[in-house]
Order: structure tokens, then C-alpha cells, then sequence
């Protein structure tokens, strides 16, 4: 608690931010640990070559669901800020983005049938496979729904909504996962379908359609105002886009090129030292969701100097936590996986250190976005992604999943490194001229 106060305090954060931090935290550690329990049972109960083709299939969703959100879930709440004085635009710019997310999930649907046999045998399944490649398109269609809903709830700053949109996230995930379990617990068709395409789809029809259609008419009835909104948010999200997709790609792609260059099971190996990983990462995501609105909302130079140097004051206070969180991550997996995924615990200790540093890190890189300068986060990552797949070629027919983890670790630190650096010089900069 004290760790926690301090936190709080030297981000000058009053009560009523307090909560909604604390209650999101909350609800998004509760859906993290049904997503990290999934994961542990898929892995336990399919094997590692199992376990590495459900990967593959939820690498795609991820990837789809990345690449159709194209940057208008950040780019929505940017320019939601920016209108606050006009709330007909702010309602312009969540259905616009609304229905884009709608055509393009029409065009998976029309599309998943003839791309998920493709899929599945260039990344080394069979023809059996290629429904569950299908189920993961139509999965990464309903992802891009499931974050415009929490880009929604955040752009009015709904934190209490939104936990509760979580914490049911987390309810249908663990009731459809103990179907799974019980119907067959050894297809990684029927973990995918329990872990996210069912909930999904149930959180969307509940939450994200009554949304849409409040937002929808307004669209209708100004198609060339609505027209002009949407080249906005494409002359900022492609820069956003850019980004996102290139930094989500990373660790799914080092799974495409172990299936590749090396086999299923170092994919399943690298997914397990990686689940591992992510669960590192849940603090992270729930401050985030709260942080990023204010952040790209601070005015001046001042403001934003302000912010880093109480990133300063809590840098030390992460790092015993961080070592802590990494030591009893390490213990339990050593101890829940067994001896088939004892090769798992390199990968984990590569990865979570880097990404314990880079997630520190990347609460100070957000003002790239406050700076309204987002090709600086585009081009990182994509010279980011264009290095680890040089590396990843070199490494893995050797080193195989911990090939890809270093591969995948090295350009990750070197790119926020950068950033962070470049944000610095940024407000060094202004504040010399000033």
C-alpha cells in the first residue's frame, strides 16, 4: 500500500483518480488472470505442438485484430479530446470509427474461408486446421469491437463502465472455458472458442451494437462532414497504425518464423515462456487505460516535463516490485508447467526482464502522442520489426524459441530506449527556446 500511495502522490493524482486506477487495475488483473489460466491449461492439456498451433491461431486473431482496429482506438480518444467543446463532432468521430470497424469485419466474414486454408498450411498444420485458422479470423474481427468498446468508455472517461465491461469479459471467459474443458479439452478449436471468440462475441452483442447504434445516425444524416472526420482520423491514425501494428506483430511473427525455421513445438515453447511474460504486464495496462487519456490532454511543455520527472521519483519503487513480480513469475512456472516446458524458462527470463523495462519506459514515450507527433512511435517500430526479423532469421535455426526471444527482446530495448530519449530532447529543446 505504501508502494502504491507513492505512486499515486508523486503523480499528483487526487482521489477521484485514485479510484478509477484501483478499479480498473482491478478488473483488468481478473480478465488477465482467466486469459493467463486459459493459457496455462491450453499448454498443459494440448502439448507443445498443441499448444503451438492454438498459438499460430490466436497469433492471427491478435494480428487481425490489430491491424482492423488501424490506429482509431488511440486515435479516436486523441481527437475526442480535441473537440471537447463540440460534442456532435466527439459523437462524429465514434461512429465514424464504428463503422469502419463494421465494414471491415464484413469483409473477414466474406473472406476467412479461403485465407484460413491458406494459412494453415503455410505455417505447418494440415487441412484440418483450417477451421480453426477461420474461427481465429472471425476472432480477430470481434478483438477490434472489444478495444473500440474500451476506447469508448475511455474517450468520456466511463472507468467504472469499463471495469464492469472487464470484469464480465472475465465471467464469460472462465464459464465458456469449463465448457471447453469439459466438451474436449485436448482441441485447440475449443480453447480458442472458450478463451475469446465466444465471449467476444457475447461482450459485443451486449455492450458495443446499442453503442453503434447511437453513434450510427448522426454518420448517416452528415455524410460529408462525417467523410471529413474520417480523413482526420486517417491523417493521424495511419501514423498510429503504423505503429500499433508493427509492435503487436513482433511476438506473433517470431511465432510465424519458429513454425517456419523451426518446428510446432518451439512455438509452443516460446508461447509458454511468454504467457509467463505478459502477466508481467498487467499493471501496466490498467494505468495505461487511464494515464493515456490525461497524458495526451496535458498543455505545454511545463506540463509534460512535470510528468516525467515524477516518473523519476517513482523509478525506484518499480524496480523492487518489478524484481519481485519477475522472481514469483519464474517460481510459478517452474512449478505449474513441468519438465516439457522446462526449455520455457530462458525465453521467460529474456523477455520479462526487457519487458519490465520497457514497460516502465513507455509510460514516458506516451507524450509522442501528447506532442501530436505519432511517426516518431511509427517509425521505431517498424525499424524495430524490420531488426527482429533480421535477427529471428539468424537465430532461430540454431537457438530455436530462445533464439526468437532474444531476437524479439533486442530490438524492443533498443527502440523505447530511443524514444525515450528522443521525448527528452523534444522538451529539453522547448524548454531552451522558451
Amino acid at each position: 500500500m505504501r508502494f502504491i500511495d507513492s505512486v499515486f502522490t508523486s503523480l499528483s493524482l487526487s482521489r477521484e483518480q485514485v479510484i478509477p486506477i484501483t478499479s480498473v487495475t482491478s478488473a483488468t488483473a481478473a480478465s488477465s488472470l482467466t486469459g493467463f489460466i486459459a493459457s496455462v491449461l491450453a499448454a498443459k492439456y494440448l502439448g507443445s505442438e498443441g499448444f503451438g498451433i492454438f498459438s499460430l491461431a490466436l497469433s492471427v486473431a491478435i494480428l487481425v485484430g490489430a491491424i482492423g482496429d488501424f490506429g482509431f482506438n488511440l486515435t479516436m480518444i486523441r481527437l475526442f479530446n480535441k473537440y471537447q467543446a463540440k460534442p456532435e463532432k466527439q459523437t462524429m468521430v465514434l461512429g465514424v470509427a464504428f463503422g469502419f470497424k463494421t465494414i471491415l469485419l464484413t469483409f473477414i466474414a466474406l473472406t476467412c474461408l479461403p485465407i484460413s486454408g491458406l494459412l494453415a498450411l503455410s505455417l505447418g498444420g494440415g487441412p484440418t486446421d483450417s477451421e480453426l485458422f477461420a474461427i481465429a479470423l472471425i476472432t480477430g474481427g470481434l478483438l477490434f469491437f472489444w478495444t473500440y468498446l474500451q476506447s469508448y468508455l475511455q474517450s468520456y472517461r466511463s472507468y467504472g463502465k469499463l471495469s464492469g465491461y472487464i470484469l464480465g469479459y472475465a465471467g464469460l471467459r472462465m464459464a465458456c472455458l469449463v465448457v471447453a474443458y469439459l466438451l474436449n479439452p485436448e482441441n485447440p478449436l475449443a480453447w480458442l472458442i472458450g478463451a475469446y471468440t465466444m465471449p467476444l462475441a457475447v461482450l459485443i452483442f451486449v455492450g458495443v451494437i446499442p453503442k453503434g447504434l447511437e453513434v450510427a445516425p448522426i454518420v448517416l444524416k452528415q455524410p460529408g462532414a462525417s467523410f471529413g472526420v474520417l480523413e482526420e482520423m486517417l491523417k493521424y491514425s495511419k501514423w498510429v497504425a503504423l505503429s500499433a501494428i508493427t509492435y503487436i506483430a513482433m511476438p506473433y511473427l517470431i511465432r510465424f518464423i519458429l513454425a517456419i525455421h523451426a518446428s510446432i513445438a518451439d512455438v509452443g515453447i516460446f508461447s509458454a515462456g511468454m504467457t509467463f511474460t505478459m502477466a508481467f504486464t498487467v499493471f501496466h495496462t490498467a494505468v495505461r487505460a487511464i494515464i493515456f487519456p490525461q497524458v495526451t490532454a496535458l498543455e505545454g511543455i511545463d506540463q509534460m516535463r512535470k510528468y516525467l520527472n515524477r516518473l523519476n521519483e517513482i523509478a525506484p519503487y518499480y524496480a523492487v516490485v518489478a524484481a519481485l513480480v519477475i522472481i514469483a513469475l519464474g517460481l510459478l512456472q517452474w512449478f505449474v508447467l513441468g519438465e516439457e516446458y522446462r526449455a520455457a524458462l530462458p525465453v521467460f527470463a529474456v523477455t520479462v526482464i526487457a519487458f519490465a523495462i520497457a514497460t516502465f519506459l513507455g509510460l514516458g514515450t506516451m507524450l509522442v502522442h501528447t506532442m501530436m507527433k505519432p511517426e516518431i512511435d511509427a517509425f521505431t517500430n517498424v525499424a524495430r520489426l524490420c531488426l527482429m526479423v533480421i535477427l529471428a532469421l539468424l537465430l532461430v535455426p540454431s537457438l530455436g524459441a530462445l533464439g526468437g526471444a532474444i531476437a524479439y527482446v533486442i530490438p524492443l530495448i533498443i527502440g523505447e530506449l530511443l524514444m525515450f530519449w528522443i521525448v527528452r530532447k523534444e522538451i529539453t529543446k522547448e524548454v531552451n527556446i522558451l
